[in-house]
């Protein structure tokens, strides 16, 4: 594959378009709410940061902005009397970055709709699924449960572009985690397992292939009271090998983030999440700083 000015940034689009989506610092992984709740949630995250590539691509100083909002619609279920979620989220993103290829300037940008996801997960012990007068005398100790996700190639995405919010490529992505609650405190962690399939139209008819991807996550959170809550944590990230036309690249990733997120309730049925991540560690991949701000509205 050549690369020149106009194209400079290939590659970049998976990393920039799946950003959010990444293995992050995500507080409440696993909780239990009565069955039939829905959620309607608005997001919006902004990173900033810098891009690094393995020696064999010769671009330098990459940075850039990504402005992502997202859509998301969730309802709880009964999954065998074990408490589950189901949720379906849209993403729109906005990319913007620039660098040098070969000591010269070059930029890109590019908007639209990213690729979709679904996410199953169930709760297989410790939240059995309850209605919600059930519910009121519930109290959680500890929960260990499992998700499954499945990111869905429907976003925009050119393959003479180099910049694109989709990812022209499958994305299947299971995780077991646990929470535990002990008075006001509460542990939780995470190990998860992405798989991504083959993108075979990369700037025409180049061929990306990517190793799975693992990831460890960890946090605490403090209760201040009823939906009030403050958590910091941290995320790892490791493999994630890349072919190029069957060519293996130097780019294995062993990264680390840290995070921390503000809940808050607004009413009755209506919630605010401050969240702010940060990488500790990059050596393969996006180094970004995020903030993001979501609503949630509950039926």
């Amino acid at each position: 594959m050549k690369l020149n000015p106009r194209n400079l940034l290939a590659l970049l689009g998976p990393l920039a378009s799946a950003s959010v989506f990444a293995a992050d610092v995500q507080p409440r992984l696993y909780t239990n709410v009565p069955v039939g709740m829905q959620f309607i949630s608005v997001v919006h995250a902004r990173s900033s940061g810098e891009v690094t590539f393995d020696s064999s691509v010769p671009l330098e100083d990459v940075s850039g902005e990504i402005d992502t909002t997202l859509l998301s619609y969730a309802r709880s279920i009964n999954v065998g009397g074990k408490s589950g979620m189901l949720a379906v989220t849209l993403p729109y993103t906005d990319i913007a970055l620039e660098g040098l290829y070969l000591g010269l300037p070059a930029q890109g940008q590019r908007q639209g709709m990213g690729d979709p996801r679904v996410r199953l997960s169930v709760n297989l012990s410790g939240a059995p699924a309850l209605t919600a007068k059930e519910f009121g005398s519930y109290q959680q100790t500890t929960i260990v449960g499992a998700s499954f996700t499945v990111g869905v190639p429907l976003g925009r995405y050119d393959d003479d572009r180099v910049l694109n919010p989709g990812t022209n490529r499958w994305n299947i992505q299971g995780q077991l985690g646990f929470s535990t609650r002990m008075g006001k405190w509460e542990l939780e962690g995470s190990m998860i397992a992405s798989w991504n399939t083959s993108n075979d139209e990369v700037l025409g008819d180049n061929e990306l292939e990517q190793d799975p991807i693992g990831s460890l996550l960890g946090g605490v959170l403090y209760h201040f009271r009823p939906g009030t809550w403050l958590g910091v944590g941290f995320a790892y990230t490791f493999g994630g090998d890349t072919r190029l036309n069957g060519k293996k690249r130097d780019d294995h990733q062993d990264n680390w983030r840290t995070g921390a997120a503000f809940s808050f309730p607004l009413g009755r049925r209506h919630n605010m999440q401050l969240r702010w991540t940060d990488g500790i560690a990059s050596r393969i991949g996006a180094d970004f700083e995020t903030f993001m701000v979501s609503y949630t509205y509950s039926i």
